[in-house]
């Protein structure tokens, strides 16, 4: 198989500390499926809903119990309007600072039970053929507490990314991960940005898998009312990068079972401010890559899911703490479907969720149901809660 990555970079991304798979039971009977929310009914429908609280006409959100579990201890924030939108940057400003709230407030309430708080979400609206890293399109965020022996767990069996097969490692470490941590660093200006601060790529793993930002306020800094225009930001760079390239290097449309081809292309003709390292990095990759081979059709699941392209930008959010610091992970995907809780970041080692293995019981799904209960009580009782349930105030 043809090297995506200049050799350089392949190894720095071999190098990556990664867990394969860390388990997550489910609830006794249910079945694992992509359950499609186009409407506030079938949120209730697929999902136990804790509250419900109205942005606007069109805008709201609902706290939820997930039915296909990536932790025991987590819940979910799912946007619950009349309108279908699924990135944090298509959601206003009121939306946003109601979810800075709920974080900040889940963070402290994972301090007090003894986890490591990691909250997530992702953006995928446009894969429709196959598994996509959101599958559910509505913009939904998990909230999940790792617990002191998960923690232990991903410790001891921690591994370089290398070490798995190729399909496996992509899985979790893709090179589009590798690329879009560098293209990120030239593209988003530091001064442009008011809560994040950019961590320089390639000088941590966690910044050679993602584009990382440091969150000098810690968690309250996602209650930062500039914390969403950071998000804004950050996305219009991204789509601009990924429309150029695709103008500069592609041809054809994304369909069913179809995505565009790569054409004879001159690196010099992208017109984003890169680097000539990235800017290399990027025609190896693109050179490399062979989407026409879905053409034939639905393939093999593996084939499908792990060697060809999304049909459009994509990326996964997972923030999380690390050595005493709270840090925004972005990690642009093109090959892997994994995004939101389906990857964790646990002490700088990234982790796949294997959903469904075994059942909860009795006892656990009582604590995962007092945990949730308790952080309601939370939420209600803390001095900023007016900003998370009444956003228009």
């Amino acid at each position: 198989m043809t090297k995506l990555l200049p050799s350089a970079l392949e190894d720095r991304r071999r190098d990556v500390r990664v867990v394969d798979s860390l388990a997550a039971k489910g609830y006794p009977g249910y079945v694992n499926g992509v359950q499609r929310m186009g409407t506030v009914n079938e949120v209730y429908g697929w999902t136990k809903v804790h509250a419900h609280i109205n942005v606007s006409p069109d805008e709201g959100y609902a706290l939820t119990d997930k039915r296909s579990p990536h932790a025991l201890y987590e819940l979910m924030l799912m946007s619950a309007g009349t309108a279908h939108l699924p990135g944090l940057h298509d959601h206003s400003p009121e939306f946003a600072a109601a979810l800075g709230v709920v974080a900040a407030r889940f963070a402290e309430h994972c301090r007090d039970y003894e986890l490591s708080p990691v909250v997530s979400w992702s953006y995928d609206p446009n894969t429709l053929d196959r598994e996509s890293i959101q599958g559910e399109k509505r913009f939904h965020a998990h909230f999940v507490g790792r617990t002191q022996k998960e923690r232990a767990e991903v410790a001891a069996r921690a591994t370089r990314a290398g070490r798995l097969s190729t399909l496996r490692s992509r899985r979790i470490v893709e090179e589009a991960s590798v690329l879009g941590a560098l293209v990120s660093a030239d593209v988003v200006d530091r001064d442009a940005l008011r809560v994040l601060q950019p961590v320089p790529a390639l000088s941590t793993p966690t910044a050679t898998a993602t584009a990382q930002f440091l969150l000098p306020q810690g968690w309250e800094g996602l209650a930062n009312p500039n914390f969403h225009a950071d998000v804004v930001y950050i996305h219009r760079k991204l789509r601009a990068m990924y429309d150029e390239i695709m103008r500069a290097c592609v041809t054809g449309e994304s369909g069913v079972w179809q995505r565009p081809a790569v054409r004879e292309f001159e690196p010099e003709d992208i017109d984003v401010p890169l680097r000539a390292a990235t800017r290399a990095a990027l025609a190896h990759y693109l050179r490399a890559l062979r989407p026409e081979v879905l053409d034939g059709g639905p393939l093999a699941r593996s084939r499908a899911t792990h060697l060809y392209p999304l049909a459009d930008l994509a990326y996964a959010v997972t923030i999380t703490e690390q050595e005493g610091q709270v840090y925004l992970h972005l990690r642009v995907n093109v090959f892997s479907d994994l995004g939101g809780a389906g990857i964790s970041i646990i002490d700088g080692v990234i982790v796949k969720t294997k959903k469904g293995v075994g059942d909860m019981r009795v006892d656990e799904i009582a604590a995962r149901s007092a945990f949730q209960a308790d952080y309601l009580r939370r939420l209600h009782l803390h001095p900023t809660a007016a900003r998370a349930l009444f956003p228009r105030l």
